[in-house]
């Protein structure tokens, strides 16, 4: 009962701990400069991204986006030597947005997205030790799955959003958008848990699902034009949390019982953000150069994450993240190369959130992580449709030794009785790499722009 218990405890600390947020998102033109959007968005997307941007619609526009990430994954389940390929896991990101004028000053929207997702894992996991690839060697090893079995997870957040712009001056213009999140975790995960043996290592699995709201936050901006062409855009996102509830099951006690199922709890932390963009437009309209900066302040936010179990046996369990803030920058340029067919360019440069002592199979590596992306759009009438695709990642990651979290549970559980806390496995050593690939498309349909579009948007003089 006491390895049930931890058990519990610890599938509920296996979160996905992936990259937390795609730097190409919405819509595909946006995706193809690399996401630099906080000074360029002209179309519902801006409600995600600086919704005083909102101000580039004219009458009414409707933005529908599917943006895939797929992402492999390399790691070591038992220490240097045992990496192991995820295959190519893949996220679908949607989007669906509209807005309006309702008044010359005053443009309001609503919209939804995916704001984070990540689905899948690694396929016949033989066996999961601390660090250690010896602990494998031997057929009858405590460590060993027999048969092998996946280590699964998804995780994903949605937004429900409200925006509204309102332009102040002639060349200012406000915005705020009301964001609502609901988000989803499933996880299907052996552990290597504490039981009645000190000694003897014990592998479990069991599953999980979780759901639910969240705290609303705001998103804020502003863009302003100080002369003709060049555009500033600076957005702040609120932090806000996801409280997820739902049941961690785990097999039965004895063959032929019913398996059993423990209500469970947690709060996952979107995190405080700052972007600041600056866009200039030149040569008759038809060339937008621009370069972003964005922080997110993840060592705030996602120093840990607590999950609560509703049962006596299982002690409170904590999942370290200890993750950094992301510092991403990224220059970007858009090209009409004819007058309906635009084309666009952009390259990425970010320092990844985790943290060396808390990695764990589904962390990307620390680290710079860069990429390259490009696209490019056809213009018809109010119709204008765009296509994205692009790559993320960087060196991969080797660590050598252990941390103070790769060590069985008995060494990971503080305190006594109820008062027990176990800590969730991470750390240990081996190769760690990621690489993510993007591919988005679009459609925006406008109406209030001229037949075969504004000057802005098609590049006709």
């Amino acid at each position: 009962m006491i390895a049930l218990a931890a058990l519990l405890a610890l599938v509920a600390a296996r979160p996905a701990r992936a990259n937390p947020e795609p730097p190409a998102n919405y819509d595909a033109r946006v995706a193809a400069m690399g996401g630099a959007a906080v000074a360029t968005a002209n179309n519902p997307s801006a409600l995600f991204h600086n919704p005083a941007r909102l101000d580039q619609i004219e009458r009414f526009a409707i933005t529908a986006v599917a943006t895939s990430l797929l992402v492999n994954l390399q790691a070591p389940f038992a220490g240097p030597g045992t990496e192991q390929e995820s295959g190519l896991i893949y996220a679908p990101l949607l989007f669906l947005g509209g807005a309006g004028r309702v008044h010359e000053r005053v443009v309001v929207g609503a919209g939804a997205y995916v704001y984070t997702g990540f689905g899948g894992g690694f396929r016949n996991v033989d066996c999961i030790a601390n660090g250690d690839p010896v602990d494998c060697e031997a057929p009858d090893s405590p460590y060993r799955i027999d048969p092998p079995a996946d280590q699964e997870v998804t995780l994903f957040v949605a937004e429900f959003a409200i925006p509204v712009q309102v332009k102040v001056h002639e060349r200012v213009s406000l915005g705020v958008t009301l964001r609502l999140p609901w988000g989803r975790q499933d996880v299907r995960a052996h552990q290597d848990i504490n039981n009645s043996n000190p000694d003897t290592p014990f592998l479990g699995q069991a599953e999980q699902t979780l759901s639910g709201f969240g705290i609303p936050g705001v998103l804020l901006g502003v863009n302003v034009e100080p002369i003709d062409g060049l555009h500033i855009g600076l957005a702040y996102r609120s932090k806000v949390w996801v409280n997820l509830d739902g049941t961690t099951t785990t097999p039965p006690l004895v063959p032929g019982a019913d398996p059993l199922l423990v209500d469970t709890s947690t709060r996952w932390d979107v995190p405080h953000m700052l972007r600041l963009g600056v866009a200039y437009t030149t040569w008759r309209d038809r060339l937008t150069v621009t370069g972003e900066f964005k922080i997110q302040f993840h060592d705030e936010a996602n120093e840990a994450q607590v999950f609560e179990l509703d049962n006596p046996l299982a002690p409170d369990t904590r999942a370290e993240f200890r993750w950094k803030n992301v510092y991403f920058g990224n220059l970007a340029a858009e090209l009409w190369a004819l007058p309906r067919w635009p084309i666009r360019l952009g390259v990425t440069l970010a320092r990844s959130a985790s943290e060396p002592e808390t990695l764990t199979p589904f962390s990307p590596p620390p680290g710079i992580q860069y990429g390259m992306y490009g696209g490019f759009g056809v213009l018809a009438g109010p119709l204008q449709v765009d296509m994205a695709f692009g790559w993320g990642g960087g060196p991969a990651y080797t660590r050598t030794e252990n941390g103070a979290l790769c060590v069985d549970a008995d060494e990971r559980t503080e305190g006594v009785g109820a008062r027990r806390t176990l800590t969730a496995q991470g750390g240990c050593a081996g190769t760690y790499d990621v690489d993510s690939w993007f591919l988005s498309l679009s459609a925006t349909f406008r109406l209030g722009a001229e037949e075969g579009g504004s000057e802005s948007e098609s590049g006709e003089p």
